[in-house]
């Protein structure tokens, strides 16, 4: 098989007809929002990083072991390859909604694209990119979005300070300080739309961290999960 594996995967669809339909409505609705107020960024890129989660969360084990991605997973392309090219495709509808939002913030002059294409709003996508899909990984389509989704709902429910009594400044910040908001940054990246909620120096950076190591551990470690190679005929 010649066929590279991230074509492979945006040719046999990972993402069903219908979170694909609410993706182009949220973008459409997100990109009129920001024509309208470019100020109101955040509404629309927080509706995309809630879209992102089911997204993202395309799950690779069940669909695997079912046979789905037989034929690249015996080609010659290694098997860590192949999830690092299903990762890509898992995330670039919405990596690519996230951009067009970006730019269309910065042709109209919004204060807040720099954040949303190279500072902490990107952060927020990024995390949700990588979360999304490893909570997934072994899971059904969009389970994972749906479980985190309901936990933050929870969280919301019961009026969750995840901060606590977070000062504004940090003259002086301890790592268990860092570590913990950068746990909170992973766990609701949407915090990290706006300028509102403080978070200790170096936790953002330690948020993106561990989202990218939870990525790369799935990555370094995808020989040893078990998939069924079998004929289905």
């Amino acid at each position: 098989m010649n066929v590279s594996p991230f074509r492979f995967f945006t040719v046999v669809g990972l993402h069903p007809l219908h979170t694909l339909v609410v993706l182009a409505a949220v973008t459409g609705v997100g990109v009129w929002t920001i024509a309208m107020s470019p100020a109101e960024i955040d509404s629309a890129l927080g509706l995309l990083l809630f879209v992102q989660m089911f997204l993202a969360s395309t799950g690779f084990l069940v669909r695997a072991r079912r046979g789905h991605f037989d034929p690249i997973l015996t080609s010659a392309y290694g098997r860590r390859s192949v999830v690092v090219s299903h990762w890509l495709a898992s995330v670039a509808p919405g990596l690519g909604a996230w951009t067009l939002m970006s730019v269309v913030a910065w042709a109209l002059g919004s204060g807040a694209y720099g954040s949303a294409l190279y500072g902490t709003r990107l952060v927020a996508m990024l995390i949700v990119s990588a979360v999304a899909w490893t909570a997934g990984f072994a899971l059904g389509r969009s389970a994972a979005g749906a479980l985190w989704a309901a936990g933050l709902l929870a969280a919301l429910l019961y009026k969750t300070d995840f901060l606590g009594s977070a000062p504004i400044e940090f003259p002086v910040v301890s790592s268990l300080t860092v570590l913990r908001h950068a746990g909170v940054a992973v766990v609701c990246p949407f915090l990290l739309l706006g300028t509102r909620v403080p978070f200790a120096p170096g936790s953002i950076a330690a948020a993106g961290c561990i989202a990218a190591l939870l990525l790369l551990a799935v990555w370094r470690f995808v020989d040893a999960f078990d998939v069924y190679l079998r004929d289905h005929a």
